[in-house]
């Protein structure tokens, strides 16, 4: 199958029904249908052999969306490039994922023009890369926190299976309009190829500007949000009630949320903040759609996937496990197919959680940055939590360092704000906020914490001597 099919079928039973919705720019699923085939021919024009790797480096809005199909519509693989990258990031995607083609709005300065919005640069690698499934339709890079494994590889039908498998939580259909603001590199399979397939009208924002997303919700009757925890909490500090009382799904997604964040924004909208869990390699896991105040930490309980947690201790919490619907096909750098990557069918997340008697996945921390510390499990994401929250701290990134007696030790690097570091004040308020074993014996001051190159994910740090 090809993932056009989905769009076709939307076009033909809802032409005339707003597909996306750009400021004033309004496009039917006619309109869509057919701007997509006539990027089709433009591409087509280029010569593309099947299966040519494509990056495609463009930023939010309609252009993406139509080419991402177009390209589908000609037999090409999509490699989503983030618009933020550098030149330098660019081409070390490009070379390690063997890009044949890189379309782009801007000018790299060696390319030729594709249409009034794109330019065209070929590409010839140095390497081979490994053959790809038949069908092959996406590769999107993954840049590894702690991880060497880069590009996840999915054919048509995986992605249509998980697209199908996430509606089963999400229960999008053409009733709903989405308001959408977080980068399509990133966030596209299950969302935007899910509404697009189940005749929902999507609104394209910039960025959450609160008083002209709210408006905008408004306006539009807006039924689905899928933001992040921060988009969140500017929402909700912008004032209580208004814009949002036709919403019936809130998705809080991209990292853990916070129970501040949870709180303030039902407190204002009188709507709960629905954490999910979306993997990669996996697709849309878990909504917690059935209890989001009472559970405002958990990920809810799987749909159509299921869960195990493997080696768990006292406490229940273990390695992560899911088996289900539209798992990866293999990872292209270095290239491992999926027979090899599964254990027995199961795929190992690399979370660290536990399950609730009811079911309901809990999410602990990252297997490969836990915090050994006399024989206690330390999980850098809650006390980066409660760091982060102090008013002086930007970011920080909490690490084990070896200790001959105890194992580890936690430690952190901080990037202050304008105002200077203020140990005392921050070791004081974990004092407040974490139990004494968890407070960091050091605080680093830093300028800026070692990110991943294209998804910009805080480098995890192994345990230091």
């Amino acid at each position: 199958m090809n993932l056009c099919e989905l769009l076709d079928g939307a076009v033909h039973r809802w032409p005339g029904k707003p597909a996306l919705i750009e400021g004033a720019h309004v496009l039917t699923y006619e309109g869509l249908g057919k701007l997509v085939a006539e990027l089709a021919v433009k591409l087509r024009t280029l010569g593309l052999p099947r299966q040519t790797l494509v990056g495609l480096r463009y930023p939010n809005g309609i252009n993406y969306v139509a080419l991402t199909f177009a390209l589908w519509q000609i037999d090409a693989v999509v490699v989503p490039i983030p618009a933020e990258c550098t030149q330098d990031e660019v081409a070390s995607l490009a070379e390690t994922l063997h890009l044949d083609v890189i379309l782009a709005q801007k000018d790299p300065g060696d390319a030729e023009p594709f249409f009034d919005d794109g330019f065209l640069t070929r590409r010839q690698p140095e390497s081979t890369a490994a053959p790809l499934p038949p069908q092959t339709a996406f590769i999107r890079f993954t840049s590894g926190t702690t991880s060497t494994r880069k590009g996840v590889v999915l054919t048509h039908a995986s992605v249509r299976d998980r697209v199908r498998a996430a509606n089963t939580a999400f229960q999008i259909g053409p009733q709903d309009t989405v308001m959408w603001c977080l980068p399509m590199s990133h966030h596209f399979l299950i969302t935007i190829i899910l509404y697009l397939s189940e005749g929902t009208t999507t609104v394209l924002t910039k960025l959450v500007v609160p008083k002209a997303y709210l408006e905008e919700a408004a306006r539009h009757r807006a039924t689905v949000l899928y933001a992040t925890p921060f988009q969140y909490s500017l929402l909700a500090a912008a004032g209580p009630g208004q814009g949002l009382d036709s919403v019936r799904l809130a998705v809080s997604t991209t990292c853990g949320l916070s129970e501040e964040v949870a709180k303030a924004f039902n407190r204002a909208f009188g709507v709960p903040l629905t954490q999910a869990l979306g993997v990669i390699e996996l697709g849309l896991v878990s909504l917690n759609s059935e209890d989001p105040l009472g559970r405002w930490n958990s990920v809810g309980r799987p749909h159509a996937h299921e869960v195990r947690i493997v080696n768990p201790d006292e406490t229940g919490g273990g390695d992560v496990e899911i088996r289900g619907p539209g798992l990866l096909d293999a990872y292209a750098a270095p290239w491992l197919p999926r027979e090899k990557l599964l254990h027995d069918g199961w795929f190992r997340t690399g979370d660290m959680g536990r399950l609730d008697a009811d079911g309901f996945l809990f999410l602990l921390g990252r297997s490969t940055a836990v915090i050994n510390l006399a024989g206690r499990k330390v999980f850098p994401e809650e006390i980066e939590e409660v760091l982060n929250r102090h008013p002086s701290v930007l970011e920080s990134r909490v690490f084990g360092r070896a200790h001959p007696h105890l194992g580890e030790v936690v430690e952190a690097e901080v990037v202050w704000d304008s105002d200077g570091p203020d140990p005392e004040g921050l070791r004081a308020w974990c004092r407040q906020h974490l139990a004494a074993y968890k407070i960091p014996t050091g605080l680093h001051a830093v300028e800026a914490l070692p990110k991943t190159p294209v998804t910009g994910k805080i480098l995890r740090a192994v345990a230091v001597a």
